[in-house]
C-alpha cells in the first residue's frame, strides 16, 4: 500500500524520473531505448537549456540547421551528447565555429544547415558515436525516423527524454499541393515527411536528423507547429554530402 500511494503523490507533484515518460516526447512519438542514437546531440545555451537537435558527424563537428545558431556566439554554445535525458549529466562541448552552407536562404529557408566545430575531440564511447552520410536520393515511400527532445505540443516545453517517431517520406511535389501558399519554400534540395495529424515534429526538434538504415538523409529545417498533419520538411543530406564532406 505504501509503494501505491508513493506512485500517486509522485505522479501528483511532477516527480522527475530516471526513465522515459509517454506523455514526454516529440509528438506522437515514444521514449528512444538506450543506445538507438549514439549520434544524436543536444544543443544548448549558456544556461544548460537545450534549443536545437544536432548530429554527430565526426571528433570535431555536428550537424544542425542553421536556424538554430542564428543571433547564437559559437563560443557559449554547448553540443551535449551521451545522454538520452535533458536532466542528467553529459558531456558538454563547446564550439569553435559554425559554418553556415553558403547557399543558406533565411527566406525560404532552402539549404538551413550548418556546421557546429568543437574546440576539443568529442570522446567517442558505446552510446557516443558518429553517424554516417547517404549518398542517395531518397524516394516517396521511405519510412524513415526521427529523433529530438522537442515540445510534444505547440507552446510546450521541451521533452526530458529522447524520443522518436517513424515518418514517411513523400514527393515534393505533392508536399508542395499539401502546404499551399507555403509549399514554394520546398526546393529540389528539400524532403518532406508526413503522417497522420498527431505525429510529427514541434518546437526544438529543428537541426536532428532524419535517419533511414541507420543513414543520415535529411536535417530536420521546419513545420507548420505541430504535427497538424501538414508535412515536416527537411533538407536532404544528398544535396548537401560533398559541402560536408569538404570540410569536416
Amino acid at each position: 500500500m505504501f509503494r501505491f500511494v508513493f506512485v500517486l503523490i509522485c505522479l501528483g507533484v511532477g516527480f522527475v524520473a530516471s526513465v522515459p515518460t509517454p506523455d514526454k516526447r516529440i509528438v506522437g512519438g515514444i521514449p528512444a531505448e538506450s543506445e538507438d542514437a549514439p549520434w544524436m546531440v543536444s544543443m544548448r545555451n549558456s544556461f544548460n537549456i537545450h534549443f536545437c537537435g544536432a548530429t554527430l558527424l565526426s571528433s570535431r563537428f555536428v550537424l544542425t540547421a542553421a536556424t538554430c545558431m542564428q543571433g547564437r556566439l559559437s563560443s557559449t554554445t554547448m553540443a551535449v551528447v551521451g545522454s538520452r535525458f535533458l536532466n542528467t549529466v553529459a558531456a558538454p562541448y563547446y564550439g569553435l565555429q559554425t559554418i553556415n552552407h553558403p547557399q543558406f536562404n533565411q527566406n525560404t529557408l532552402e539549404f538551413n544547415v550548418a556546421l557546429f566545430q568543437t574546440i576539443q575531440n568529442v570522446i567517442f564511447t558505446s552510446i557516443v558515436q558518429p553517424i554516417q552520410l547517404n549518398p542517395t536520393f531518397i524516394s516517396q515511400g521511405s519510412r524513415a525516423r526521427m529523433f529530438g527532445w522537442g515540445a510534444i505540443e505547440n507552446g510546450g516545453g521541451n521533452s526530458n527524454a529522447l524520443n522518436f517517431v517513424n515518418l514517411n517520406v513523400i514527393d515534393n511535389d505533392n508536399c508542395r499541393d499539401i502546404l499551399g501558399a507555403e509549399g514554394m519554400r520546398v526546393a529540389a534540395s528539400s524532403m518532406c515527411t508526413l503522417n497522420r495529424e498527431g505525429q510529427g515534429l514541434c518546437t526544438n526538434d529543428a537541426g536532428g536528423a532524419l535517419v533511414l538504415d541507420n543513414l543520415a538523409i535529411g536535417v530536420a529545417s521546419w513545420k507548420i507547429p505541430c504535427a497538424t498533419g501538414r508535412p515536416d520538411v527537411f533538407v536532404r543530406i544528398s544535396a548537401i554530402r560533398d559541402w560536408i564532406v569538404s570540410i569536416i
